[in-house]
C-alpha cells in the first residue's frame, strides 16, 4: 500500500499547475472559512461580554416578577442570608446591589424616557464597566459615591438633550405610593459604551439619592452577580437556589435575561453554516473535475496497470490518496495563512470606526479583535478530509472498473 500512496502523491505533480489551481482553491476556501469564523467568534464574544459588562453580569437576584414588570413593588431587601449565600460562594468574583426605576428624564430642550439606575459606585465598579466608559475630559466624573447628588448620562443621550457637563435635568418617577415625583440633578459625568441601545435608555444616580426620591427605604430591586468564569452559570444558580429556597426571589443567568442575544449568536453560526456548504461544494466539484481529468489522460496507463494483475482495490485507493494528498496540502497551505492572519488581527483588531454607528448597534464596538479555537481548527481539517474524501470516490470507482482491453486500445 506504501507504493500507491508514494504513486498518488507523484500523481499529483504530473500536471502541476492543474493540482496548484485545486490546491489553492481549497487553501481560499480554509483561509476564508478560518478567517469568517475567527471575525464571528470575535463579534460574538464581544457582543456578548459587552453586554454583561454594561447591564446583565452573569446572574441576577430579583423579586419574583421583576423582570416582565420592573416596577418598584417587585424590590427586597437584602438580608444577611442572601448576602452570605452570594459572598460565600467561591466562583462569585464580585457583585452589587442596584435600583432600577422606568422613568423620564428632562431637559429645557427635549426629554426622553429611560431606565434610571441606582448603584453603588464603588461596588459597581468590580462588577460593570460603567467606570471605564465615563469619559474623563470637560469635567466630565463618575459618581462620587451612593449620595452622590448628579446623575451620569451617556454621550449620545447628551448631545439629544442638549445637555453639557454641570447643566441640570429633572428626572420623574412613579415613587413607591404611585405617586408621580421629580428631583433636579447635575450632570457630573457622561460615559460612552459600546452598546447602542444601552447608551440611548440608560442612566445612573446614587443609590441612596434614588431611595430618597422613590421612598424605597432598604429595599433594592436587585443583586447583580459577576462570576469568575461566565460557564458557572448554571451551576452557581443552582447553588443560590438552594441557599435563597424559602425566599420570593428569582435567579436569573446572563442568557435567560438576554435570550435575544443567544438568538444572535445561533443566527451567525447558521449564516456561517450555510457559508461553509457553499464554499465545500465548490471545493468538492473543483476536486472530483481535476481527479476525472486525471484519470482520462491515464486512461491507457490504467489498463496496462491492471494487465499486469494490479487490483481494482489498489487503484480505488492510488486515486483516494491523489484526492487527499490535495485536500492536505490545500489545508496545510490554508490554515497556516489563516493562523498567520487572525494572529496578527487579534492584535491590531480590525478598525470599524468609519461604521460606529452600525457597529454599535450589535453592541460589539468599533474594533473586532477575531479569535480561533482549537476546535475550529479540528472541525476545518475534518471537513476538507471528509469533502475530498467524498470528491475522490466517483472518480476512484471510475478508475478501477476501466477495462483492461478498452484502455490498450484507448487514443
Amino acid at each position: 500500500m506504501k507504493i500507491f500512496m508514494m504513486l498518488g502523491w507523484r500523481n499529483i505533480w504530473r500536471n502541476k499547475r492543474r493540482s496548484l489551481v485545486v490546491i489553492s482553491s481549497i487553501g481560499v476556501g480554509i483561509f476564508a472559512m478560518m478567517f469568517s469564523m475567527g471575525f464571528m467568534n470575535g463579534m460574538n464574544m464581544q457582543m456578548v461580554e459587552n453586554t454583561i459588562s454594561t447591564s446583565l453580569g452573569h446572574i441576577a437576584i430579583h423579586e419574583k416578577g421583576f423582570q416582565d414588570n420592573m416596577k418598584l413593588e417587585y424590590s427586597f431587601i437584602p438580608d444577611g442570608e442572601i448576602i452570605s449565600a452570594v459572598k460565600g460562594n467561591s466562583r462569585v468574583k464580585a457583585f452589587t446591589e442596584r435600583i432600577k426605576v422606568q422613568g423620564m428624564v428632562r431637559s429645557s430642550e427635549a426629554s426622553r424616557g429611560v431606565m434610571i439606575v441606582g448603584i453603588d459606585p464603588e461596588t459597581e465598579r468590580t462588577v460593570s464597566k460603567i467606570y471605564d466608559y465615563t469619559l474623563k475630559q470637560d469635567g466630565s466624573r463618575y459618581l462620587s459615591g451612593r449620595g452622590d447628588e448628579g446623575i451620569l448620562i451617556s454621550k449620545t443621550m447628551a448631545d439629544r438633550l442638549d445637555l453639557v457637563v454641570g447643566d441640570r435635568l429633572v428626572i420623574m418617577v412613579q415613587d413607591l405610593n404611585n405617586e408621580i415625583v421629580g428631583a433636579g440633578l447635575a450632570v457630573t459625568g457622561l460615559y460612552e459604551s459600546p452598546v447602542d441601545s444601552f447608551d440611548k435608555y440608560v442612566v445612573f444616580a446614587g443609590i441612596e439619592k434614588i431611595r430618597e426620591i422613590t421612598g424605597l427605604g432598604k429595599n433594592i430591586s436587585e443583586i447583580n452577580v459577576l462570576l469568575k468564569d461566565k460557564d458557572d452559570v448554571a451551576p452557581v444558580k443552582t447553588e443560590f437556589a438552594g441557599a435563597m429556597g424559602g425566599k420570593n426571589l428569582e435567579i436569573l443567568t446572563w442568557k435567560e435575561m438576554a435570550p435575544y442575544l443567544v438568538r444572535a449568536v445561533q443566527l451567525f453560526d447558521m449564516i456561517m453554516f450555510i457559508f461553509f456548504t457553499i464554499v465545500f461544494i465548490t471545493v468538492i466539484f473543483s476536486v472530483a473535475n481535476t481527479l476525472i481529468m486525471a484519470i482520462m489522460e491515464r486512461f491507457h496507463e490504467i489498463g496496462v496497470m491492471k494487465s499486469i494483475g494490479t487490483r481494482p482495490s489498489r487503484i480505488f485507493f492510488m486515486i483516494i490518496f491523489e484526492s487527499m494528498n490535495l485536500g492536505l496540502v490545500g489545508l496545510a497551505g490554508g490554515v497556516a495563512s489563516g493562523l498567520l492572519v487572525i494572529a496578527l488581527l487579534s492584535w491590531t483588531g480590525i478598525d470599524f470606526s468609519f461604521w460606529m454607528e452600525s457597529m454599535k448597534m450589535f453592541g460589539t464596538g468599533s474594533v473586532i479583535y477575531p479569535v480561533i479555537r482549537v476546535t475550529d481548527i479540528t472541525m476545518a481539517v475534518v471537513i476538507v478530509l471528509f469533502t475530498t474524501l467524498i470528491a475522490a470516490l466517483y472518480p476512484a470507482v471510475k478508475a478501477a472498473r476501466i477495462k483492461p482491453l478498452e484502455a490498450l486500445h484507448f487514443i
